[in-house]
């Protein structure tokens, strides 16, 4: 439930719904291996845009996921919307887990045109997901180097259209 900013840019944690007035990206994926939502972030800290992070302060693994548990509907439905309005939608699939959600949201959005994606080659089904992303044209990228650099192009990009509006 929280939000935190640098001069340049915001994050912006579930289940907190904040108006998104700059260029944004919802990060995706793996949630119990490192720490690579922060490497992220930390690495498009200096441009003018917003992170919208899925994680919770608040998250307790005993809420019931089911639709009838408020909490879990709300961070749900935090995730379907923010990803609506985000401008990029980051994946990130870390060799020795299963992220079962995230594979099912790779689904959801792969057609959007904002998707991108990284899955190192010791992911557990880097196959289904390599299928998807060449399905949609979406390059697979396969470090957290080449992800950083991947999602700075794209926002970069829609910063200077906005600039050059």
């Amino acid at each position: 439930m929280s939000t935190s900013s640098s001069s340049k840019h915001t994050v912006h944690k579930a289940p907190l719904k904040a108006e998104i007035t700059k260029p944004s990206v919802i990060l995706y994926g793996s949630i119990d291996k490192n720490n690579w939502h922060s490497a992220l972030s930390a690495s498009l800290a200096h441009l003018p845009i917003t992170v919208l992070d899925p994680r919770r302060d608040d998250w307790d693994s005993s809420w019931i996921e089911d639709v009838s548990f408020p909490k879990f509907k709300e961070q749900v439905e935090w995730e379907m919307d923010h990803a609506q309005v985000a401008d990029v939608i980051v994946f990130y699939f870390a060799p020795g887990t299963l992220a079962p959600i995230a594979l099912l949201e790779l689904g959801m959005y792969a057609a959007t045109g904002k998707v991108v994606v990284c899955c190192p080659k010791d992911f557990y089904k880097r196959g289904n997901v390599h299928m998807v992303c060449d399905r949609y044209g979406i390059q697979l990228i396969e470090t957290m180097e080449e992800l950083q650099e991947h999602v700075r192009e794209k926002l970069g990009e829609k910063l200077r259209t906005i600039e050059s509006s």
